[in-house]
């Protein structure tokens, strides 16, 4: 007797996808399979389909990630500062902060022929013996974009090598003639 009457309340909960129809048109969305209440009146399960349109252009869907401040500053490779907690003997939890082990290192350029001064942290100092050197750490790794100090370093290595192959270039005509 008791869970008929659950069943049939649980039954006036659920919304249909007739119901949803308004509001999968009012944000923009095309369709819903399911969106159903559990006893407890919390979400159980939404199954969602196409959010985005065609019509809207790609680049606006996609995510960028957020980069601090702190690690324009220098090769952070991908580290941050991180929050947590410190739990006490008693298991107080009072708001700390992991911060990324940052050093101050000059490092050499073979293309440049040049030492330049990063804010580096280990994890990059081993990520740039793995690459084979600074260059190829500047020219191949994902978290070295155009902005900062990395960024800097990559578009002189890049022009020195564009300087260089035109270089070789015009001494190749020159060996031709």
């Amino acid at each position: 007797m008791e869970w008929e009457r659950r069943n049939r309340a649980n039954k006036n909960r659920s919304i249909t996808n007739e119901s949803m129809s308004s509001v999968s048109a009012a944000f923009g969305r095309t369709t819903f399979s399911t969106f159903s209440y559990s006893n407890h009146f919390q979400l159980k399960s939404i199954s969602d389909q196409n959010i985005f349109d065609s019509s809207t252009p790609c680049h606006i869907n996609q995510q960028t990630r957020h980069r601090s401040n702190r690690s324009r500053r220098g090769l952070y490779d991908g580290k941050d500062v991180r929050t947590g907690n410190k739990v006490s003997f008693s298991e107080k939890k009072t708001k700390r902060k992991f911060k990324p082990n940052v050093q101050k290192k000059r490092l050499f350029s073979e293309i440049l022929d040049e030492m330049i001064r990063f804010n580096v942290t280990t994890s990059a100092l081993r990520s740039i013996d793995k690459a084979g050197g600074l260059d190829n750490y500047l020219l191949k790794s994902k978290h070295v974009t155009d902005e900062g100090t990395g960024g800097e370093a990559k578009r002189r290595i890049l022009d020195k090598m564009e300087e260089l192959r035109k270089g070789e270039l015009k001494n190749a005509e020159q060996k031709q003639k």
